[in-house]
């Protein structure tokens, strides 16, 4: 289905009664059976997540990261090359699209302070193609300059071919950037966002950027054609990020990832296990976790969906939640379930 097409089908059909929506949700809301071997590598135990206040781009940021990274499991950073992977998809002046660059400024002098030998920037933009343009406009390459910190364009990247044992996607193996596939320690730097074809945006969908355009087109266009749930946890489990921090100082709200409006959220989040991580940021947007199909997918096969097996450090959900303005296709079911299994 083209986009324009399920977008005006998605819009078509807001006029269904919620009463009738509601009975179809539990039917609509399905994920691939999981077999033993794909379930082998979750994360096992429970897990933990900060979310830490955070009112303005301004606070010491690297200082309230250091104060949970080893409640939340930070691995030992000494001596490897880390790269890390800013959420840079689009710009629109003014718009949260993008991870801010003071985030990304403190999570260098972050895994610098906890003895990172090299850190690398690298993000594969979806729709824009001008990667210089967009450093440059997002106030990113500045802190690039300054930090003296280089910057990779995964869409251009050399490739290396990795195989995908147990994958959901079909997809025998994928070709990725080796500034990737190489690297030591890879981070999630996303922007918090509403999404319309996954619902919520974070830590995991983030990893579409790692995905180069060259080989695989604009916008990534194989992972949408074999279904973007099942992509992002392919990913997920291929790249193995060792954790994530999440800008959500501004968030994204509505028609979201790119053509959404700002909300004020204050906080930032951080830990290891993403699946848990990217659980608790959608319900802090008052979407629900488990109306969501890769994020139902994730808690079987990467980690702990269920708030009762997450430790939060620092706020509560209820202090941070906020009711996001949701995509259209998030009002009905049925488009979003669509979206989930029949590409996009």
């Amino acid at each position: 289905m083209k986009r324009r097409d399920f977008l005006k089908a998605a819009a078509a059909s807001t006029s269904l009664a919620g009463c009738t929506r509601a009975a179809k949700n539990e039917d609509l809301v399905k994920v691939p059976k999981v077999s033993a071997e794909q379930a082998r590598d979750r994360h096992q135990g429970r897990s933990a997540v900060a979310l830490i206040p955070c009112p303005s781009y301004q606070e010491d940021m690297t200082g309230l990261l250091h104060q949970y990274a080893d409640r939340v499991g930070v691995p030992d950073l000494k001596g490897k090359n880390v790269v890390l992977k800013p959420n840079m998809v689009e710009y629109r002046k003014d718009m949260p699209i993008h991870t801010n660059p003071a985030v990304v400024k403190a999570v260098i002098e972050f895994v610098r302070d906890r003895g990172a030998a090299s850190v690398t920037v690298a993000e594969g933009p979806g729709h824009m193609r001008d990667t210089e343009f967009l450093l440059q406009v997002m106030g990113i390459q500045d802190v690039l300059d300054e930090m003296n910190v280089p910057f990779v364009d995964l869409n251009l990247d050399d490739l290396d071919k990795v195989p995908n044992p147990h994958g959901f996607t079909s997809l025998e193996h994928f070709y990725l950037p080796a500034t990737i596939t190489r690297a030591d320690v890879v981070v999630s730097l996303p922007k918090l966002k509403t999404h319309h074809w996954v619902g919520v945006t974070c830590s995991m969908k983030n990893l579409f950027g790692t995905v180069p355009g060259r080989k695989y087109g604009w916008p990534k266009n194989l992972l949408h054609f074999k279904g973007i749930p099942k992509s992002i946890i392919d990913l997920v489990r291929i790249i193995k990020p060792a954790f994530a921090v999440v800008d959500a100082i501004v968030a994204m709200e509505g028609d979201g990832p790119i053509n959404g409006t700002p909300i004020d959220t204050g906080f930032l989040a951080m830990g290891r296990d993403l699946a848990a991580l990217d659980a608790t940021c959608t319900r802090i947007t008052s979407i629900n976790p488990d109306e969501l199909s890769y994020l139902i997918l994730a808690g079987k096969v990467i980690g702990n969906t269920d708030p009762a097996m997450i430790d939060l450090l620092g706020s509560d959900i209820d202090s941070l939640k906020r009711p996001f303005k949701q995509p259209i296709t998030l009002t009905n079911k049925e488009m979003i379930a669509r979206a989930a299994h029949e590409g996009s």
